[in-house]
């Protein structure tokens, strides 16, 4: 009885696609590196430049313009009695980061973080003495919180003034009563010298750029699966010709 020789055509057109497959990915990744890195230079852009008018922000995004981190200058009044409360992180421990209703001059009002807090300042009276008061003018960055509620976020408690995730609509809705809001968070930039309660901190983009470290591992698995596809396919080139010459002598 005749062994069967293995057929090679199937091992080709696997391998063929499987590297196919994943040098698409690899340049797919390179795209989406050169498409994240425009993003952060935009939002860098954004931040540098020098403050705006808050009806220049407004009118900007309502182009449809991504206004994420620009950076925006508003004068009014902080309503402290209306603040709310975010959980957060202060050197390691547990805190809370204060988000304050500013009242515009015009009837407006944007919420703005003010920063954060240690768990035990987390009540408006224990910071009464520092809070400002009457007109103030402030500079902070655009942050419109879209990504939303993460997986195991545990519900929002607007009524007991804890909330463990940015939903600005919601705080918003639990504002009070304006002629128009702003439908971001206008975050304040840290400044030399801060030393009073609540900490601005500095921007996060929240943007992860890890392109390039996936397409150099999906071209090195394309490479891989070539060197073992060659491999298999010399051996068994060299099995058929060892073959022949048995069968031709």
């Amino acid at each position: 009885m005749t062994e069967k020789k293995p057929r090679i055509w199937p091992v080709l057109l696997a391998s063929g696609l499987g590297i196919a497959i994943l040098v698409g990915l690899g340049v797919w990744q390179i795209q989406r590196l050169a498409w994240k890195e425009a993003l952060i230079a935009g939002i860098e852009r954004r931040a540098a430049d020098a403050p705006t008018t808050m009806a220049d922000a407004l009118a900007r995004q309502a182009k449809g313009e991504n206004i994420e981190f620009l950076k925006v200058s508003v004068s009014g009044r902080f309503e402290h009695a209306r603040e709310k409360h975010v959980i957060s992180v202060y050197e390691s421990s547990p805190g809370w980061e204060i988000v304050t209703p500013l009242r515009l001059a015009d009837g407006g009002m944007v919420l703005v973080d003010r920063g954060v807090v240690p768990a035990n300042l987390k009540d408006t009276a224990s910071r009464a003495a520092t809070d400002p008061q009457g007109d103030v003018t402030v500079t902070g960055i655009v942050k419109s919180h879209a990504y939303g509620r993460g997986m195991f976020d545990p519900d929002n408690d607007p009524k007991g003034d804890m909330w463990f995730w940015w939903d600005v609509p919601a705080m918003i809705a639990d504002s009070p009563p304006a002629s128009s809001s702003a439908p971001f968070i206008l975050q304040l930039l840290p400044t030399a010298g801060d030393q009073i309660f609540p900490q601005p901190q500095p921007p996060d983009t929240g943007l992860v750029n890890n392109h390039l470290q996936y397409a150099i591992t999906w071209f090195s698995l394309a490479i891989v699966l070539a060197v073992i596809a060659g491999l298999y396919l010399r051996g068994q080139m060299k099995n058929q010709v060892l073959e022949g010459g048995r069968h031709g002598g």
